[in-house]
């Protein structure tokens, strides 16, 4: 794997994989979990030097598109994963490596019966707890009322993170200079969008 390719292969490291395996120089490490088609690392990275970006996908036509984007640019401080993050961050990412982790537009699963699939729950809240350096922050971003209800719940039950904003524990998230597809469409579509902020606590 060359230095400037997107694309990590963790095939090639033992695990578990620290920054030193990804980037030539080690800066504060961004992790997005979920990125979509890249457009937001991608535009994060070109804008921001002073931190590395690191992000997970799971669905692999996401994944190769991003990867295609990012090979035109050859940015350093940027690189693709194609994984599944309860496992990535369970098995391949060494403890307290990242200095914000950002979830940006989660799949809500709106319906009861699929509540279960969400992502943040007490198991997946704990494994964020680990790779995340401490006084690290957890960003989440959703169009859906209900689920940044949910998620501040799960966050505060865990006992290991603390809200960044008094209650309700979230904002409705202003218009910011690097933003997701997502984002735009929602903001186009006049929908509010809700933003929580979780500080990891000492261990």
């Amino acid at each position: 794997m060359k230095l400037t390719d997107p694309a990590v292969d963790i095939s090639l490291f033992s695990l578990p994989i620290g920054k030193k395996d990804i980037f030539c120089e080690e800066k504060p490490l961004v992790l997005e979990i979920g990125f979509g088609e890249g457009e937001f690392l991608i535009d994060a990275a070109r804008c921001d030097a002073s931190r590395n970006y690191l992000g997970i996908e799971i669905k692999r036509g996401r994944f190769r598109k991003a990867v295609r984007a990012a090979e035109k640019l050859s940015l350093g401080n940027l690189r693709f994963l194609h994984i599944e993050a309860e496992i990535a961050l369970r098995q391949v990412f060494r403890e307290r490596m990242f200095d914000l982790v950002l979830v940006n537009f989660p799949d809500p699963w709106p319906k009861k019966r699929h509540s279960k699939h969400r992502m943040f729950n007490r198991e997946f809240i704990t494994c964020l707890a680990k790779v995340l350096a401490g006084g690290g922050r957890a960003v989440i971003k959703t169009d859906q009322l209900s689920y940044i209800e949910q998620i501040v719940s799960e966050f505060e039950r865990s006992r290991l993170f603390r809200t960044a904003y008094p209650p309700p524990g979230f904002i409705e998230a202003q218009t910011g200079e690097t933003e997701t597809k997502f984002e735009k469409h929602f903001r186009e579509a006049s929908q509010k969008i809700f933003s929580a902020d979780f500080l990891n606590l000492p261990s």
